[in-house]
């Protein structure tokens, strides 16, 4: 059975953001790139427990895991939660693989 994939407010704010940063600098292959993201976003409904946990994970009850997207230089992290009761997988955020903001990673209060 398939989980749901659903967005944080959190998780939103990043991609629009990131689209618009990335479509700026790269009209033509931005989109695709962008497209290919939200692609393996959505390959979270399907065998969520294949990531590893995150670095940041810090709650024992909603552990945080990571899917990367990209490659070394343009390496993005998609960090999501398992509400295995419900089946959804919660985005919290995507971020880019060398930025390091200090924000511990966990499901939203």
């Amino acid at each position: 059975m398939a989980y749901r994939v659903e967005l944080t407010k959190s998780a939103e704010t990043d991609l629009e953001e990131l689209y618009l940063w990335v479509v700026a600098r790269a009209p033509n292959q931005g989109a695709r790139w962008f497209n290919g993201l939200e692609k393996t976003i959505l390959t979270l409904d399907r065998y969520p427990e294949r990531c590893p946990l995150a670095p940041e994970s810090f709650d024992p009850e909603h552990p945080v895991r990571v899917l990367h997207y990209g490659r070394a230089r343009s390496l993005y992290r998609i960090l999501f939660w398992i509400d295995s009761a419900e089946r959804i997988v919660n985005v919290l955020n995507v971020r880019r693989g060398a930025r390091h903001t200090g924000r511990p990673a966990g499901p939203p209060r």
